[in-house]
């Protein structure tokens, strides 16, 4: 028997349109299975001193898992805003409880097979950051510009609306 996924399948996402307004609320299964239901989600692009931070996703996750990711990442919940949901995410997948991170931009993030309104907030801190199994099976510190493979596809298009290149 194969273990079950870090995630459940009926979380309540907030559905919006391409302005961010709401329109309703639906699972994380229908959601991820139509890529019309545009959902809000989170990053955070920790900045350390010694580089920028990345986490390795659970090998349970329902996309993209074992990949490298941005720091913290994950959806909106309900009627959550997008603060609220980063503090969240940064207790659940790094342990951390310091300052809030700044909002960077809210970016339309069409990945193919789901549609996220993603709202990238950046972190200047050196923790403490803790691993947060069974979320994050790894961290690790990259020069910036540097990043780890393979790299989400999310996390790619969100560090180039932040700004970022990658370094050939």
């Amino acid at each position: 028997m194969e273990p079950a996924p870090v995630q459940r399948q009926d979380e309540i996402f907030c559905v919006v349109d391409h302005a961010d307004h709401v329109l309703g609320y639906r699972t994380r299964a229908e959601c991820h299975a139509d890529a019309s239901l545009i959902h809000r989600s989170v990053s955070v692009i920790v900045e350390t001193s010694e580089g920028m931070l990345f986490q390795r996703r659970s090998l349970r996750k329902d996309s993209s898992p074992g990949f490298w990711d941005l720091a913290c990442s994950g959806h909106v919940d309900g009627e959550e805003s997008y603060l609220e949901a980063v503090v969240r995410e940064l207790g659940e997948e790094l342990g951390y409880d310091g300052p809030a991170p700044e909002h960077v931009g809210t970016f339309l993030n069409e990945l193919g097979d789901e549609t996220e309104m993603a709202g990238v907030f950046r972190l200047r801190a050196d923790g403490p950051f803790g691993l947060m199994l069974p979320e994050v099976i790894g961290l690790g510190i990259f020069p910036i510009g540097e990043w780890p493979s393979p790299l989400t596809p999310s996390a790619g298009l969100n560090l180039a609306l932040a700004g970022y290149t990658i370094r050939p």
